[in-house]
């Protein structure tokens, strides 16, 4: 999503501002004034919203001097005046108005520019005639894609994984696959594997015309299978038409291991991690615990430890008190041992995110994942995500939209677009992009989650109930689903069975862990705030993932002007605290009165000791 205004572009996903196609150089505080004013045009912008946009609240700042230097740099780069402005409206004592209208700038296709090509690398085709080897297809595939994605950022887009898996042993021509993925290139490969060597035959196919425009035979034994994406990587950008040179850069190294058997273990762990399932995610731990066992200097399997640890909770109730720590040491590790790498990059952020509350570190991290590797639609996925929680959802929908391009056919990236237009009330939005994504996928649990948020919110509260069922059967059991029904069953009326939700899930937490955010959520349902507060500070002590979902979640509306929530925002150091939820949000410090304190405390002055199996042991 481009925005445009007068002769300008601006691009929050390339982080760029553009006139009449030529860049226009900006630097960071002034690109983040100017995007604010943008999402808010025609609105007054208090200089108190540009200051907790733009700077740390607990940090001290010349505030004036800043705002009126990023101000000057905008009007500098916009070649605007502060006497008669076409852009930027100084009002007097307040703020900042932007006046030029703001129109979405038509979107150009990588097939019929001069400007990126897009190649998909088909899934490799195991002719082993062994299935139990299907996981190595799976993450040279993988691994080509992720090689391939350093080789030539802004001339060359690489397809993601999620969605070239789905032609694995399709019968379906060239044409059609690449018209589906938006695909200028295929590039096709097949692997044979003995106790000693690999074979590799891979193909590039033009996609307008079908025709082959380069094919190699690679026979390598098993220990320098490991530098083969590399030479394939050089191999297709020299054959590539367009922007990308007849004399391309070498991809820059990925490969941190020299051990085979540590990236036959790297391997195993990312198929299993793909399955996004409890018992799957447990194996993968084991797989990438194992590699790093073998080689401790191996970045990616850091990197997928990290990210293993860090979804547990998000996904499958894991216990952040046992897995944060294991998973900010598996991020840092990555970083030290490889910092150019874009997977440590986005691991550091997205531990950053979840577990550690670190939101400006995390969007610092991701976005020099997307820096490093533009094609890695993970990076751009949760970089949208930290925005989003930000309230910066203009510029989250637009790099979600990116991530969405680069892996159109991926479930739970619509998913989390869902999410993502739900945080910003677009309600309607937010349901389009869920049952996109459950077309690709009627099982997947997310998106029946998400549909049940949204059918709450426009009040289809028997919709919401049905969805939230679904959606716990097919998660395995993720208490959020139950936590939502039972919200949704008090705001019908319903309280016996919204009570006996609530017991079920006190009960449950006697055996296994239950996010306490989930049972805050539901008290909060029942109109009962002094319980919601107690099970949120317990959220917060135990560092509950699901905390970061407070200041955008509008089922929190109602207590969010309570002084214990200010509190507890301000306790958990959330960069921004939201008023009123949705796109047009404002945002101020997180700072509360003497007078809001003390009322706090008295909110959850109850708390037990003790939690029990839940206290956090750091």
């Amino acid at each position: 999503m481009v925005l445009k205004f007068g002769p300008y572009d601006l691009d929050p996903a390339a982080w760029e501002l553009r006139r009449r196609g030529k860049p226009v150089r900006l630097e960071r505080l002034p690109m983040e004034l100017l995007l604010l004013l943008v999402e808010r045009q025609g609105t007054l912008v208090t200089r108190q919203e540009i200051a907790t946009r733009l700077w740390d609240p607990n940090l001290f700042h010349d505030l004036d001097n800043g705002i009126h230097t990023a101000i000057r740099k905008v009007r500098q780069a916009l070649n605007d005046s502060a006497q008669r402005p076409a852009f930027v409206q100084t009002v007097s004592g307040k703020g900042y108005r932007f006046l030029a209208p703001v129109t979405l700038a038509a979107e150009r296709s990588p097939s019929s520019s001069n400007e990126c090509v897009a190649v998909a690398v088909l899934p490799f085709e195991n002719l082993t005639g062994d299935s139990s080897q299907d996981y190595l297809s799976d993450g040279l595939t993988e691994d080509t894609i992720a090689a391939l994605g350093n080789l030539a950022p802004g001339r060359l887009t690489v397809l993601a994984r999620t969605s070239v898996m789905r032609y694995k042993r399709s019968e379906k021509r060239a044409r059609e696959i690449a018209a589906e993925l938006g695909a200028d290139y295929l590039l096709e490969s097949t692997f044979r594997r003995d106790e000693r060597s690999v074979r590799i035959t891979s193909r590039l196919v033009r996609a307008r015309d079908e025709a082959q425009v380069w094919s190699e035979n690679y026979e390598r034994d098993w220990q320098s299978v490991l530098q083969l994406q590399e030479e394939l990587g050089n191999a297709i950008a020299h054959h590539v038409e367009y922007r990308v040179t007849s004399k391309p850069a070498a991809a820059p190294a990925r490969y941190t291991t020299s051990d085979p058997d540590a990236y036959d273990l790297y391997l195993r762990g990312k198929h299993y991690w793909n399955q996004i399932r409890p018992t799957a995610l447990r194996r993968a731990i084991e797989c990438f615990e194992a590699a790093v066992s073998k080689d401790p200097s191996f970045a990616l399997a850091w990197s997928g430890l990290a990210d293993t640890y860090s979804v547990l909770p998000v996904t499958s109730d894991g216990n952040p008190a046992d897995l944060w720590q294991k998973a900010r040491h598996a991020a840092d590790e990555a970083m030290r041992l490889q910092p150019a790498l874009a997977e440590a990059c986005a691991s550091s952020g997205i531990v950053a995110f979840w577990l550690d509350w670190d939101w400006r570190r995390g969007e610092q991290e991701l976005r020099g994942a997307v820096a490093r590797n533009p094609s890695y639609a993970s990076g751009h996925r949760y970089l949208a995500h930290v925005l989003s929680n930000l309230g910066r959802h203009t510029e989250a929908l637009a790099i979600m939209a990116n991530a969405c391009r680069l892996d159109p056919l991926s479930p739970a990236l619509h998913a989390v677009s869902g999410q993502l237009f739900y945080q910003a009330a677009q309600f309607g939005a937010a349901e389009e992009q869920a049952r996109r994504a459950l077309a690709l996928n009627s099982d997947f649990w997310l998106s029946h989650l998400i549909l049940a948020k949204v059918c709450e919110q426009t009040q289809r509260y028997a919709a919401a109930v049905t969805e939230c069922d679904t959606a716990f059967q097919l998660s395995e059991g993720n208490t959020e689903a139950l936590s939502i029904k039972g919200y949704v069953m008090a705001q019908m009326g319903r309280r016996t069975e919204a009570d006996q939700i609530l017991k079920t899930l006190l009960h449950t937490a006697e055996t296994r862990f239950v996010p306490p955010y989930n049972v805050a959520l539901l008290y909060a349902g029942l109109g009962a705030p002094d319980a919601a507060f107690e099970w949120l500070e317990k959220a917060r002590l135990i560092r509950d993932v699901h905390i970061v979902f407070l200041p955008v979640e509008p089922k929190w509306h109602a207590l969010r002007g309570h002084p214990a929530f200010r509190l507890l925002l301000e306790r958990c150091a959330l960069a921004v605290s939201e008023v009123g939820g949705g796109a047009g949000t404002r945002t101020r410090p997180l700072r509360s009165t003497t007078t809001e304190r003390k009322s706090a405390r008295k909110s959850v002055s109850r708390l037990p000791t003790s939690l029990g199996k839940h206290e956090n042991p750091a």
